[in-house]
């Protein structure tokens, strides 16, 4: 829980203050989704939500098409 109060409150502020363009959250709870942000004035603007089930084209900083689904594979171990 404190993980994901620092990535959707303290990180974002502490990144935009730094000037950082562009900020991203992974999420896997409940289903893999990835959040786009754009800073504007100072504030992170969502500019897209990639949702499990679909593709997504992110135009910025570079563009590529994401499906969440597939980053939750489990991981084989040796």
């Amino acid at each position: 829980m404190l993980s994901t109060v620092m990535d959707r409150k303290l990180k974002p502020l502490l990144y935009a203050e730094a000037a950082i363009p562009h900020y991203w959250r992974l999420e896997f709870d409940p289903a893999p989704r990835l959040i786009t942000c754009e800073l504007d004035a100072g504030r992170y603007v969502e500019t897209a939500t990639a949702l499990p089930g679909t593709v997504t084209r992110i135009e910025k900083p570079f563009p590529f098409d994401i499906a969440p689904a597939g980053l939750a594979q489990p991981q084989h171990r040796r």
